[in-house]
């Protein structure tokens, strides 16, 4: 009998304590909290989160510094895909959470983290070329977020342009996924007045703005409806190539020549590939026979953004801010 019952109470105990490592990426979630499970419509899926995320990753700059400004690093355990160093107001919040891959890791590399969540900013990254398509996480229980503003993919044809609101609608949709909707509206707000404060006054739609992310040869210029369009429309101004219903078309510097924009935006990137830097562009600007017949170059009217600045993401109204301050150094717009 006595033996019986050791028996007995040692299967209890071990039930009761299921001592180990972290869950592995199939196992149940706790009891949901107050406000779960979070059911959201996002690019066309149903995501459901059942939980608050623990061990969160994120795929692309843009991703990882909305969870960091969020205050959610100890709700992450990787970030991935790195274009220009992290904004500096968040660097000691970013050297909290490791980096994985400054490109895209493997998506083994990814599963070794026991991640409970995966967000990304480009549509590029669920894919196999990328990291892996949101059903190979999904089936493991993994959910997933892609921002909005990707959907369709960098080489689809843009139905409709991009606007603040869907920064700000993104904003909401993660602050609700990790059970903090306030700060979400806090920091919408702030991007708002932050906005506002920097286009007060300004009279720029006169001004045709030209946007030069990479390339020298055919340079990739923004079309009608990425991040280029959203800061373009918040300042008032008007984007050189706006028909163009691509991203980042490639356009020949006849084309450009023959309209001759006002003001130059150059992104200032670090991958080292053709025409990426701000010095290579300006260098290529001043020599090319074509270019610098430009009456922007001309006129020495450029302004310069960090790359990451012109993908959808937190640092829009940065951009903004830097391309009213700059129409305005230029005499175009308002007072400087």
């Amino acid at each position: 009998m006595a033996r019986t019952i050791f028996v007995v109470s040692l299967l209890v105990s071990l039930i009761v304590c299921s001592c180990g490592g972290p869950p592995s990426v199939t196992e149940a979630a706790a009891p949901s909290a107050a406000g779960y499970p979070v059911m959201l419509e996002n690019c066309g899926r149903k995501v459901t989160v059942k939980a608050t995320p623990q061990r969160a990753i994120s795929i692309n700059q843009p991703a990882t510094e909305l969870l960091l400004t969020l205050g959610l690093a100890d709700k992450m355990v990787g970030s991935a895909s790195w274009n220009d160093s992290v904004a500096p107001e968040l660097a000691a919040e970013n050297a909290k959470v490791p980096v994985l891959s400054r490109d895209f890791p493997s998506f083994e590399r990814v599963l070794k983290e026991k991640p409970d969540f995966v967000y990304a900013t480009f549509d590029y990254s669920f894919t196999d070329e990328g990291v892996a398509p949101r059903d190979r996480f999904e089936r493991l229980g993994v959910a997933t977020y892609q921002s909005s503003s990707e959907c369709g993919g960098q080489d689809a044809a843009q139905q409709r342009a991009l606007t603040l609101d869907d920064m700000y609608a993104e904003i909401g949709d993660v602050a609700k996924i990790f059970g903090v909707p306030e700060r979400g509206d806090k920091l919408v707000t702030s991007l708002r007045s932050r906005r506002a404060t920097a286009t007060d006054g300004l009279n720029a739609g006169d001004v045709s703005l030209m946007w030069w992310y990479a390339g020298t040869k055919t340079p990739y210029i923004a079309g009608c409806c990425g991040a280029p369009g959203i800061i373009t429309a918040a300042v008032g101004a008007r984007n050189a190539f706006a028909d163009n219903r691509q991203l980042w078309p490639e356009i020949s510097w006849e084309a450009i020549l023959q309209r001759d924009p006002d003001v130059l935006v150059l992104a200032d990137l670090t991958r080292g590939d053709d025409g990426d830097s701000v010095a290579a562009k300006l260098k290529f600007l001043e020599t090319d026979p074509a270019a610098s017949k430009l009456k922007a170059v001309r006129e020495r009217r450029w302004i310069v953004l960090p790359g990451t600045a012109m993908d959808p993401s937190l640092r829009n109204v940065d951009a903004v801010e830097t391309v009213a301050a700059g129409l305005r150094s230029f005499g175009l717009g308002g007072k400087p």
